[in-house]
């Protein structure tokens, strides 16, 4: 929604963008002069003035600006001032070109269909509306396209290729051939193998997943002499053949779970493609730079991504699975999904897939730490972030162990006030496993106290350390709250949203928002246009919320949806949904 990658897109383009006039009114000075002034050299006007007896007395004289002043206008050593004025501060937004409209259409238009429209068509898709997903899936596959073709006409435009061999322009070429797919696998999807009389694009109203009434005109039934006109053209020829091969129930099968891949493969897609843009655009990463780059912005994604899953939790996201913080109960009556077959009569929690991901990130992140210095010797400074890894992996495994000792407990949680006898399975959406978040607090206190090359490396730094550990303070905080009120609620099975997890949601979004933004290449720029970490650190919050308030009020809208959908009478249903 990620999106997350929107806020370090934004204060990216914020903190250029102000650099530069920062930039062009020193442009003509000595980066050596003097700074040294006398009293004749100072304005009458200028309360900073002390020897002007005219100005009114004031209790301090401002010593500082709010955006820092430019690393070259300070005292620097000769070594660190000849790495300034070598300083490349070419970027996408400053090459020369006469098509850089193209790029700004780029950006915003396939901003504006990532975070306003695709979400609309994921609300659709979940609420089986065919008419509304449809037609949103039209709408951004168009924006989506547009934004591609602009950043085309932009990319040939430019003499030379200031960035070879970027990930972003493969990745483009890649979003371009499945946003033309996806379109058209959702109408094959929509063909019914099943139905014996050859209507392959099932009209009636009590048709199943495949049901392509959605594209009806109207509400009203097709005369069946039409109808059956229609089905025996559909049914003759090559169509006919068209349709025999194409409805086969593999092949039907096949484009479901295409569509369904596409459909959330390209949420995912875009919360890698937006971080690569971003490196792009600023050419961020270039040499071996690009392993520190990586290394942010991966960890600190997964961070930030996290603190979204969290507040989807909160907003009431996986509830049919017991991840909202609700109780799940499955019955020895009902029909189990694959999904629960495997899963031990407690079933498994949030914490299990935490513990398990935590587990495998510490397994790969020991050849990661290295890559920077590899077919060298391991530094301290790689050996001090692999020990990182060990706590990721230590915490991981002993989290997983806790989860299968306590699967008898989940059960006996769950049902211990109720008699129902068919429970075979039963959860009640947490597990007291204190291991996903002792990993989280134990990596915000190191980073909060590992000291980096500069001064404004380190500040950022312990900015999203503390963070991490507020959030695992309110994470460890909702536990108890579950704890003592695990069957206060009337019905165990509805999300139940403890206040404490939308701080948790709050740190981790902003935690890993700042984790990337303190990625070397960025932490440079930062430095040379002379960003403070409360500048950063200002706009990263101020964006956070207004991503949260848009991700809560994505699910109040679709909590609106569905409620008026159910509440509509079957046979309009049955016109409306998949």
């Amino acid at each position: 929604m990620k999106f997350n990658n929107l806020l370090l897109l934004s204060t990216t383009i914020v903190g250029v963008a102000m650099a530069t006039m920062n930039m062009m009114d020193h442009q003509d000075e000595d980066n050596n002069h003097d700074i040294s002034t006398t009293s004749a050299d100072l304005d009458p006007s200028d309360p900073s003035d002390p020897s002007d007896p005219s100005e009114t007395p004031i209790p301090h004289v401002m010593k500082h600006q709010h955006g820092g002043v430019p690393i070259l206008e300070t005292k620097l050593l000769p070594i660190e001032q000849k790495f300034w004025e070598s300083y490349n501060t070419t970027t996408y937004f400053n090459i020369e070109s006469n098509h850089r409209t193209s790029l700004y259409l780029h950006i915003f238009s396939g901003l504006f269909t990532i975070f306003i429209i695709y979400p609309f068509c994921l609300i659709f898709n979940n609420l089986r509306l065919n008419k509304f997903y449809f037609v949103t899936l039209i709408v951004h596959t168009g924006f989506m396209l547009f934004s591609i073709l602009n950043y085309s006409i932009f990319i040939g435009s430019l003499v030379e290729d200031i960035y070879p061999n970027n990930a972003y322009n493969k990745m483009i070429i890649i979003l371009l051939i499945t946003t033309i797919i996806q379109p058209i696998i959702y109408l094959i999807k929509l063909i019914d193998p099943n139905s014996d009389k050859g209507n392959y694009l099932s009209l009636s109203s009590s048709s199943s997943s495949s049901d392509l009434s959605a594209f009806e005109i109207d509400d009203k039934p097709i005369p069946q002499p039409a109808t059956n006109r229609r089905l025996n053209f559909l049914n003759s020829g090559r169509l006919g053949k068209f349709r025999k091969y194409f409805a086969t129930t593999k092949f039907h099968k096949f484009s479901v779970i295409l569509f369904n891949f596409l459909n959330w493969g390209h949420f995912f897609y875009f919360i890698v493609l937006i971080p690569t843009a971003v490196a792009t655009f600023c050419l961020y990463g270039k040499g071996k730079t690009v392993f520190n780059l990586l290394a942010h912005f991966i960890k600190g994604g997964v961070f930030l991504s996290y603190g979204i899953l969290s507040l989807a939790r909160y907003s009431g996201a996986f509830k049919n699975k017991g991840w909202s913080w609700n109780h799940k109960f499955i019955k020895s009556n009902e029909t189990i999904s694959t999904w629960f077959k495997f899963q031990n009569k407690g079933l498994w929690t949030m914490e299990m897939i935490e513990s398990s991901l935590i587990l495998f990130y510490g397994s790969t992140n020991i050849f990661l730490e290295h890559l920077a210095n590899s077919g060298g010797e391991w530094s301290p400074k790689d050996l001090q972030h692999v020990s990182i890894a060990f706590i990721f992996i230590g915490c991981g495994l002993c989290g997983v162990i806790t989860e299968l000792k306590l699967q008898n407990w989940r059960f006996e949680q769950a049902t211990k006030n109720s008699n129902d006898s068919k429970i075979i399975k039963a959860s009640p959406g947490f597990s007291p496993n204190p291991f996903p978040i002792l990993t989280i607090y134990w990596t915000g206190v190191l980073m909060s106290k590992h000291e980096q090359a500069s001064e404004l490396s380190t500040e950022i730094h312990v900015q999203w350390g503390n963070l991490f550990i507020l959030g695992c303070v309110f994470r460890f905080l909702t536990y108890i709250i579950l704890l003592l009120n695990s069957n206060m609620n009337k019905n165990l099975t509805t999300p139940t949203r403890p206040i404490t997890e939308l701080i948790v949601s709050f740190s981790l979004i902003c935690g890993g928002l700042i984790f990337m933004e303190s990625t070397d290449p960025v932490i440079l720029s930062f430095e040379y246009y002379g960003f403070t970490s409360m500048f950063t650190l200002n706009i990263s919050l101020g964006l956070v919320t207004l991503f949260m308030s848009w991700e809560m009020s994505l699910f109040a809208i679709k909590d609106r949806l569905k409620e008026k959908y159910e509440s509509k009478p079957k046979e309009i249903q049955n016109n409306e949904q998949v």
